[in-house]
């Protein structure tokens, strides 16, 4: 993987991020991947909660599955802390052409993830 991440503001709140990943030799699922992200820091959309963050993604991924297509997906997220060290994030994804199934051509997923930090 490739990971190129930039400061957008003088505050340092505002960060871009690009990704590239590739494998080699039918090694992982994934042959190709790429995203471009875009994060905010205590974006004070709830009150003044802090080290809560927003996001936003494009991500695009190409299997080394023979007959699969190549998968596009939009993700917002909102992540605020729970407790000390442990964080929970609320996410969309709007996934176009799964890779693994040509019976669905969109599919919308939502999810709730706990990170800890230690």
């Amino acid at each position: 993987f490739l990971v190129h991440q930039q400061e957008l503001t003088n505050d340092g709140r505002a960060i871009g991020v690009l990704r590239y990943g590739k494998s080699f030799d039918d090694s992982a699922l994934y042959e190709q991947q790429g995203g471009v992200h875009f994060l905010y820091d205590e974006p004070r959309m709830i009150g003044s909660i802090e080290h809560d963050m927003v996001g936003l993604a494009l991500n695009w991924a190409e299997t080394s599955i023979a007959g699969s297509r190549d998968e596009y997906n939009f993700e917002i997220f909102y992540r605020l802390p729970l407790f000390p060290d442990v964080d929970t994030t609320f996410s969309y994804q709007y996934v176009v052409d799964p890779a693994l199934t040509r019976d669905i051509d969109d599919s919308h997923v939502f999810s709730l993830r706990l990170r800890t930090i230690f």
